[in-house]
């Protein structure tokens, strides 16, 4: 197959192809790392019949899929149930990391309290109230009086919210990410810029799938989706040098960037399809499912 085309629109072989015939044998791939929305699933959540049963041939040849998220773990779980599928994840870019349905992380990487305190700080001068994501079992979502996020998310994760001031949360609870869904643009990226340029923070976009707009994570340095696969690899014992990652926006170039193989979806992001070895159809047609003939299975 041959990737993008190069300048003057000539079709151009993709590093991916030329590299085929090394990666016939399952095994010389430890871990296939997927995002989820817009990757794994459609923007409905809805995973294609021919993904699902690349997922099992997968699964029957004994290759590993770790999924890596903007989402919370109990938010990706509850569409993961819907499509009849468990999978381990690191979640939120990579601030935590559970195999499916666990309540003690394998990985957690936490903001510090003064850092927390400092991002609520600028948030609420610029009259921004994030979802603030903290380390705790079952509710662990805090909301402010006028969340600034898509009203139907706020809806969705009504079972997850703690009854809980974001001050006394910040200050006495481990915060891993503030998040933001459903944005206008270029009001996200201005806000992103305002809170990294006076916090010492990261922060990730990408296209949300469900609500439109972008989706908007503030997240300590040194968390990256990159980061939570490390943590697997380092848990399960398997080599970080031998992993294969898709995704289609911004908050996965980390990953692409450091994984063996990169693959992107067509309909993806600038910054996602210029760091992919091979482009793949969206995950409306199935896309996802070409993974597994590139690890030299077949998939009916």
């Amino acid at each position: 197959m041959t990737g993008p085309s190069g300048p003057g629109g000539a079709a151009t072989a993709s590093p991916l192809s030329r590299a085929t015939a090394e990666l016939a044998v399952p095994r010389d791939i430890d871990l296939v790392v997927t995002d989820l929305d817009g990757t794994l699933w459609d923007g409905k959540g809805l995973i294609h019949p021919r993904t699902h049963r690349a997922l099992r041939v997968l699964a029957d040849a004994l290759v590993p899929v770790l999924v890596a998220t903007g989402r919370g773990a109990r938010s990706a779980w509850s569409v993961m149930e819907a499509n009849e599928i468990a999978l381990p994840g690191v979640f939120l870019d990579g601030a935590v990391g559970f195999e499916f349905g666990a309540t003690t992380a394998f990985h957690t990487h936490a903001f510090s309290p003064a850092v927390a305190a400092q991002v609520l700080e600028i948030l609420d001068e610029l009259d921004v109230s994030p979802c603030i994501h903290v380390d705790a079992p079952g509710r662990d979502i805090v909301l402010g009086e006028h969340p600034f996020t898509h009203p139907d998310y706020v809806r969705r994760i009504s079972s997850l919210v703690r009854e809980e001031d974001p001050w006394t949360a910040v200050r006495t609870l481990r915060v891993l990410a503030f998040t933001m869904l459903g944005g206008e643009h270029s009001m996200v990226r201005d806000l992103a810029a305002q809170v990294t340029a006076r916090a010492p923070v990261a922060a990730a976009t990408s296209t949300d799938r469900t609500y439109g707009g972008l989706h908007l994570s503030f997240r300590p340095f040194g968390v990256t989706k990159w980061s939570g696969v490390l943590a697997y690899c380092i848990a399960r014992g398997l080599r970080s040098d031998r992993v294969l990652a898709i995704g289609d926006a911004d908050n996965d170039v980390e990953l692409l960037q450091e994984a063996r193989i990169a693959l992107a979806v067509a309909d993806g992001t600038e910054a996602a399809l210029a760091h992919a070895d091979h482009v793949l159809a969206p995950a409306s047609e199935g896309g996802w499912a070409e993974i597994a003939g590139l690890l030299g299975l077949a998939v009916d």
